[in-house]
């Protein structure tokens, strides 16, 4: 069985996909900071398969507590999915300092962080990194989501320089165009005019990446 830590369970993409790597008989460690009861539900349904565990990804401590709990339990991560993100969608008067760096502390910093803590034990067990970034960071910018672009652009970068970096890890990245979940929360009507990629699709997708051999891969999905 293969241990996968998964960052944003409790969101709509990682529900999603916590069900489908649960079905398919992996160990998924349900990461989440709110909305608790998203993944306790998860959890209910396959007490044996899966972990729930909390912590605030933009604080380094509460991650380095993660990974000592997950020790505790003599639980080695073979596949890691950063998913964990937020955005902040505003002109640009509204922005500032503290936004920008709000967001790059859980879409860039985190994600460096969890790379570095887990991927040294990955080497010794083949494993694999999927990083969940944008086409925002490719050619879909926008002045309103300037912090989100930034930060995943960001990723893309780590995600490059890790699979340089380690020998036996594969590290990979998606970059998804819209997805229908809570962070496009757009009136209905303006749903309509968008071709959302399906979350079965992006699911199956993340899957396939899990298993990809090749590394340092920046995939649009559209």
């Amino acid at each position: 069985m293969k241990y996968v830590l998964l960052t944003g369970a409790s969101g709509g993409l990682g529900k999603f996909l916590a069900n489908k790597l649960l079905e398919q008989g992996y160990f998924v460690i349900l990461h989440y900071f709110k909305n608790k009861e998203v993944v306790d539900e998860i959890h209910q349904k396959y007490p044996d398969k899966s972990l729930v565990i909390q912590a605030n990804l933009k604080e380094e401590q509460e991650i380095n507590n993660m990974k000592n709990t997950l020790d505790s339990k003599k639980i080695k991560i073979d596949i890691l999915i950063n998913n964990a993100a937020i955005d902040h969608v505003s002109e640009l008067d509204s922005k500032d300092a503290h936004s920008f760096l709000e967001i790059l502390k859980l879409n860039t910093v985190a994600p460096f962080l969890l790379m570095k803590i887990f991927g040294m034990e990955m080497e010794k067990r083949k494993g694999s990194i999927v990083n969940i970034s944008s086409d925002n960071a490719i050619d879909m910018e926008d002045i309103v989501t300037l912090e989100y672009d930034v930060s995943k652009v960001g990723l893309n970068e780590l995600t490059k320089i890790f699979a340089k970096y380690y020998q036996n890890v594969t590290v990979n990245a998606i970059c998804f165009g819209w997805l229908d979940t809570k962070m496009n929360d757009f009136p209905e009507d303006y749903k309509k005019e968008i071709n959302f990629v399906p979350l079965e699709v992006a699911s199956k997708k993340i899957m396939e990446l899990m298993n990809e051999k090749e590394t340092g891969k920046i995939e649009i999905v559209r």
